[in-house]
């Protein structure tokens, strides 16, 4: 033991290491005694029970001399040391004659345990006052505080736990293991900093007791070190020394030591600290668990999004009785539908795909010839394009297939005929739409890519898809499978979604502009040049538009305002005629038809064809009816309704 005096005075650092010098073998003797007392029961043990609470007082009067000495807050000199000493023989010698009334009294209940615990009693007690005062060293001993430590935050975990225990001293290593191995603890103990990170390294420890004056690494060094490896920084570190200088506690929690306790330790302080620093590991743990299976959870999206995800994946997440678990089997099950569900479209599909291969086997080619068109095989159109073929012809213009010279693709060129943009403002307005039509990149959409004049033609270019329309499929098979018919359907909705979702009407849904490639895949084509198409109607005397009216709603027939609703009219038509072979009206002439589609009802698909489901057969008629506000609202909801149909 080391003091500085400046004069009379010992200086904090002599004060601090007096402190713990005396406070040390205090904490020996309550650590010791209390065992001892908790395990006295029954009556035999009523004399040992009475010593027992003698030495117990004795070290706790012995504490509050220290302490009223001592404290943190006092000066002390030389003289107030010796006054010290002089005062701890009272409590010291009661403390030995306990004890040693103990040790001579046999008892047939007392094992060796017993007689080596009061022994270590003495022996701490006889530390008490020293032989000899001390003479204080002329230099005080660097701080601890001067060591620097990085921060670091340290959580807590469960109630019945392994526990670390790490201080110089055996006797100190041996209260504490033998009192926490009495509250179901399972502890192992290190003599030194270095063998303390040996073990936290080779096995887990749910909480760290951990000594602050320690030779080679002292209890900073070592906190740091725990809360410094990413490994161990989750541990809640405690530290315990008999100094209580506010600043090394301030040290200690700042750096990341969940709490700080004093020697001696009081059981009942010591049992509620260490409980709540492994109450709040516990809550970590089960945090850290959280968030790893929410990790899983959104593993399994991407999963789902790649095509990746095989149902119960989630199982392990699934099984939590909490929100999480909830979200997980929410989660799967909807995975389970939506796989159900692209499951059957594939199979649609694959049905449209024979459908169209078989089309193909039972009429001639679909193509126009070359010399239908204004332009030829091998002309360079816009000095950029070079003519391949006609692919068809219209009220608007001609369809040309081509190859784009500077990118080396082919392109597919559709030439509009020059009364119908002689108008500077409905030019102006189409070019609005085509820049709408432009945001639209869905593999269901034909892709708009430009607009263009050269040699006094406007013309647009559009992305090229080999194949042939819905209304080629229909006019070669007259009606198709119901199989088939979803399979369009479902992608004629999704289509519209995207496009709606875009502010884009498409005006002129129709078989025509309905592309099938070799694959299945819809393509619908047109969108942002219907106002045109509009244009290049017939009009009747009545002044109703009836360029294809047999597809369009009664809302645009009269001129008035069209809307999303108006779009998913004519997707019901186009189903009609794949499912029956024919629109849900005709007639002789325009305005004959014109009236049947204003005033009378369609008969049900399921009367025309008994095969198709009552189901399909009642959507397709919500489609067809007159109001917009009893038709299906939205794209999306129709989408949502196909998928359901089994």
């Amino acid at each position: 033991m080391s003091q500085t005096l400046s004069g009379n005075s010992l200086s904090p650092e002599a004060l601090a290491e007096l402190r713990h010098d005396l406070r040390t073998p205090l904490n020996h003797v309550i650590g010791y005694a209390e065992m001892l007392l908790e395990d006295a029961t029954g009556a035999d043990a009523a004399a040992d029970r009475t010593q027992l609470e003698v030495t117990l007082a004795a070290a706790r009067e012995a504490l509050e001399l220290i302490n009223a000495t001592l404290g943190t807050t006092k000066a002390a000199g030389r003289d107030d040391v010796d006054r010290l000493y002089e005062a701890l023989r009272r409590p010291r010698g009661r403390i030995v004659d306990a004890a040693s009334a103990l040790l001579g009294r046999p008892a047939a209940t007392r094992d060796g345990s017993f007689t080596a615990d009061v022994r270590k009693i003495l022996s701490a007690a006889e530390r008490l006052v020293p032989t000899q005062t001390p003479t204080p060293s002329p230099e005080p001993a660097p701080s601890a505080s001067d060591r620097r430590a990085e921060p670091a935050a340290a959580p807590a975990g469960e109630l019945q736990a392994r526990i670390l225990v790490v201080d110089d001293g055996a006797e100190n290593r041996e209260v504490l293991r033998r009192r926490l191995e009495r509250s179901g603890h399972a502890v192992q103990t290190a003599e030194h900093g270095r063998q303390a990170l040996e073990l936290l390294g080779a096995r887990p420890f749910d909480l760290v007791l951990l000594d602050v004056l320690m030779p080679e690494l002292d209890g900073f060094a070592v906190l740091e070190a725990i809360k410094g490896n990413p490994a161990l920084r989750d541990i809640p570190v405690i530290m315990i020394s008999a100094l209580d200088e506010m600043p090394s506690i301030v040290r200690c929690i700042e750096h990341g030591a969940e709490d700080f306790l004093h020697k001696p330790f009081d059981p009942v302080l010591l049992r509620a600290r260490i409980n709540a620093s492994l109450e709040k590991k516990r809550l970590r743990d089960q945090e850290k668990e959280y968030l790893l299976q929410v990790n899983l959870v959104i593993d399994a999206a991407t999963a789902v999004e790649t095509g990746r995800y095989r149902q119960g994946e989630l199982r392990e997440v699934a099984g939590r009785d909490d929100e999480l678990g909830r979200l997980a089997r929410v989660f799967d099950g909807m995975v389970s539908q939506v796989k159900a569900r692209e499951d059957r479209l594939r199979e649609r599909v694959r049905d449209l795909r024979e459908e169209i291969e078989q089309a193909r086997r039972d009429s001639k080619e679909f193509g126009i010839p070359v010399d239908g068109g204004n332009l030829k095989a091998g002309d360079r159109f816009a000095q950029r394009y070079e003519i391949v073929a006609v692919l068809g012809r219209g009220g608007m213009g001609t369809v040309y297939r081509a190859r784009d010279l500077e990118l080396e693709e082919e392109v597919a060129i559709k030439t509009l005929r020059p009364e119908f943009l002689s108008d500077a403002t409905l030019l102006l307005r189409f070019k609005d739409e085509i820049k709408l039509a432009r945001r639209l990149s869905d593999p269901n959409i034909v892709r708009t890519h430009d607009f263009g004049e050269w040699s006094g033609v406007c013309f647009l270019t559009m992305e090229y898809v080999e194949g042939m329309t819905v209304r080629e499929l229909l006019d070669t098979r007259s009606r198709l499978s119901m199989s088939s018919t979803l399979a369009i359907a479902t992608q004629l909705a999704h289509s519209l979604a995207v496009a709606h979702e875009h502010g884009v009407i498409h005006r002129d849904i129709k078989p025509q502009n309905l592309l099938l490639d070799p694959d299945g895949v819809l393509k619908v084509m047109d969108f942002g040049i219907s106002r045109l198409a509009e244009r290049a109607s017939t009009i009747t005397e009545a002044g109703l538009v009836i360029g294809t009216p047999a597809y369009m709603p009664p809302e645009q027939l009269m001129a008035e305002q069209v809307d999303a609703r108006s779009d998913l009219y004519a997707a019901g038509v186009v189903l009609y005629e794949c499912l029956t072979g024919q629109p849900p009206f005709q007639g002789s002439t325009a305005i004959s038809l014109i009236a049947k589609l204003l005033s009378e009802e369609p008969r049900p698909v399921v009367e025309r064809n008994p095969e198709v489901s009552p189901a399909l057969s009642a959507l397709v008629m919500q489609l067809l009816a007159k109001k917009p506000e009893a038709r299906v609202q939205t794209a999306s909801e129709l989408a949502e309704r196909l998928r359901e149909l089994a």
